[in-house]
Formats: C-alpha cells, structure tokens, sequence
C-alpha cells in the first residue's frame, strides 16, 4: 500500500471502559476487543471519512509523529480490523512488504462492500445492534444464580383503584387454521366503544397466570404465551380511551388477580401517547378507542441470563404479540400492532417504575367496521426473478 491509499475507522467499532480506568475499543462485528490509548481515539475520530496517510499526518494536532510512522500506523490497524483500506484501483500500486493482508484481512475489507442493489454493507446495522447480538451470543445461565429472584409480580400501590374484570370466555374459539388465515393488521376502528368483557376475554387467554412452576422461590409462572426461562417480565397497560364500562384512563392489568388497576384519568397526555405510538407508525389520524402499552419488568429475566436478557425480552415481546393478535382475531377483535418505543418512557402513571420498567411494543384494538376483507396477494408463481439473497 501507498501513502496516498485511503483510510476509514471500522463502522462497527464502539468505546467503552475497560479495567483501571483503561479505554478498549471493541468491533462489534467479531466481538474482538483492544487497551487502546487516548492518543488513539483522537487518530480515529479523524478517519470518520477516507484519509490519506498525509492528510491524517497533517490533521492530527496532538501527535508529533513523522509521517512514515504515521503511514505504518494506519497500516497496523488496517490489519488489526480497526481501521479499513480504500484503495485506488491501481495495478501499478505495490503492498508494503510489512503491510501483507492477511485472510482475515481481505475478509473483512470483503464485508465493507455493499451489497446487492445498494443495500449498505453488513445488512445495515448498527454497531450497538452488533454489541446486543453478540453479547446475546455470549452470554448464558450462571453456573450459580445469585441473590433473591425478582417477584413476578408487580402490584400498583398507588392505583386509584381495582376493578375485577369478568370470568368467562365471551366467545368460543374456532379452529386454529381458521384463526391464522383470517389474522389482519386492521389500523381502522368502528366508532362504537370495546366491550370491556372481550377485553378481559383477551387479557385472559393471552397473558393471566395459570400457576406457578417449581420450584417457588425462582418465581417462575405458567402463562399462554412462553418465555426465556419462565421469567414473563412483560406487563400490560391498557389505555382506554372508550371502553364500554371502564372510565376513560390508564390501566394495569394484574394477570395473577385477573384484574384491572387504575392509574390515571384520561387527558391530553394519553391522547398524545396514543397519537405517538400508534397512529403516527400505523398513518392514520383517528386514535382507537383501546390500545396496550407493553413494558418489560427487565431485571425478572437479566437475574437468571444476564447479558443475552434484551434479547430474550424482544422475543417474549414477539411471543406475546403474536399470541394476542391470534386471540384477537378468535374473539373478534380489530387489532394492529406497532414497534414504535419510547426509550425512556414518557407516561406520568409509570414514572415510579421508570428504573424497573422499559417500552417494547404496543397493540391498537377496536371493534372492526365490517368483516376485514382478504388482502389482494400477488401470486408467488410470477414472471419476476426472485431475488437472492
């Protein structure tokens, strides 16, 4: 390689504090980590676009190195992984003889290219994406699990009051097959209030405790919907903003007492919340008359998987929504889900939770205004070349 070869930090690299105070730089793409200085640091966050190895040399303000070693500096990192190589596309350009690439290299300058019509190299992602899969990847049970399991129970001491929801399915299910063909994201409402028994109809196929699993002190409990480990750290909030027999308001559903506790009154707050989370991600100007707001009680799952517990979470979310967009659907629900989370939460009702508690999800619910009808598919067995991946 040349001095005049091009030179850019690895997008997948993140900072963090290592031991002693001490500053390590880790890809997130191999999990690879390296003590790097804090002279370092400030070479890198030059190269946030290509750079020659002079043009790095009369950036960089701090360093008296010469240009030459600033050159095999750069060279050292291109085959460390923490800087990649641009280079020109050049058959009179020589390598270094102390700079071969080795297959690793070549690998990863491989990965940078993007991918096939357009697509950004490594599908996109982001380096902190990276770090939560591979620390997902690495991370198991303990050998030993320490300390008092969380409860699996989270009671509002504060709610305004309880309100028993009524016992009783309030629809016969119909065949499973029947069920998953008719499932619809339905983002339009009737005008007419949710029946509050097929709200409770719902919170109980879907999310109420049916006992606990040994043994007890783990605090493990058998729900419709699984989870990592037993752990259920999702709690359900319903916001309803007309429910036939509820007042309008902010809502915790206790799936242990099949209850409803009273957080909050209705005001522009969860009409806000509601516009947010639902109808901005779903594009629609009318809020539903319902909608849950789904948190995650994290430390329930991260005391027994510690760092893959994130992930775990996102899949018992996954989990559950799918359970309630099928039981949704059995009972005659409109239902839409949506991704769009808050990080921190925003809800006053939850500010004493804020510690404890993370947003993963919501669910938009209403009466349908008429059957959904079937979408319109493309046949699969088309003139189109399918795409490779």
């Amino acid at each position: 390689m040349t001095r005049q070869s091009l030179y850019r930090r690895h997008p997948d690299l993140l900072v963090e504090w290592g031991e002693n105070g001490k500053l390590v730089l880790v890809d997130c793409g191999s999990w690879r980590k390296f003590t790097v200085k804090p002279e370092l640091l400030e070479l890198l966050s030059l190269l946030d676009q290509p750079r020659s190895a002079p043009d790095v040399h009369g950036a960089w303000a701090s360093s008296s190195r010469p240009e030459e070693e600033v050159w095999r500096l750069l060279e050292r990192l291109a085959e460390a992984g923490i800087v990649a190589r641009a280079v020109p596309d050049d058959a009179s350009v020589s390598k270094h003889p102390d700079a071969a690439p080795t297959p690793e290299a070549d690998a990863r300058r491989d990965a940078a290219v993007p991918g096939p019509d357009g697509a950004p190299p490594a599908a996109g992602w982001t380096p902190y994406e990276l770090a939560v899969h591979a620390q997902a990847s690495r991370s198991g049970v303990p050998a030993q699990l320490r300390g008092t399991p969380p409860s699996a129970r989270l009671v509002h001491t504060e709610a305004l009051e309880r309100i028993p929801l009524p016992e009783g399915a309030t629809a016969s299910s119909r065949p499973l097959d029947r069920v998953l063909a008719e499932r619809r994201s339905v983002r339009r409402y009737h005008s007419g209030p949710v029946p509050l028994p097929l709200l409770a109809t719902l919170f109980a196929r879907t999310a109420r405790v049916r006992g606990y699993l040994p043994p007890l002190k783990y605090e493990q409990t058998q729900r419709a919907a699984p989870s990592g480990g037993a752990r259920h750290s999702l709690e359900l909030y319903l916001v309803a903003r007309d429910v036939d027999g509820l007042t309008a308001g902010a809502y915790h559903y206790d799936p242990f007492d099949h209850a409803l506790e009273h957080l909050a009154p209705w005001d522009e707050e969860l009409a806000d919340l509601q516009r947010r989370t639902l109808c901005v991600p779903m594009r629609e100007e009318q809020p539903p008359p319902a909608s849950l707001y789904l948190t995650s009680c994290a430390y329930r799952t991260g005391w027994k998987y510690q760092g893959m517990a994130l992930s775990l979470i996102y899949r018992d979310t996954g989990c559950l929504m799918q359970t309630l967009s099928l039981v949704g659907t059995d009972i005659g629900l409109a239902t839409c889900l949506t991704g769009r989370v808050e990080a921190p939460m925003t809800p006053s009702f939850l500010r004493p939770y804020r510690d404890r508690l993370v947003h993963v999800g919501n669910m938009a619910l209403g009466l349908p205004t008429t059957t959904p009808a079937a979408p319109q598919l493309v046949p699969l067995t088309t003139d189109k070349e399918p795409q490779r991946a």
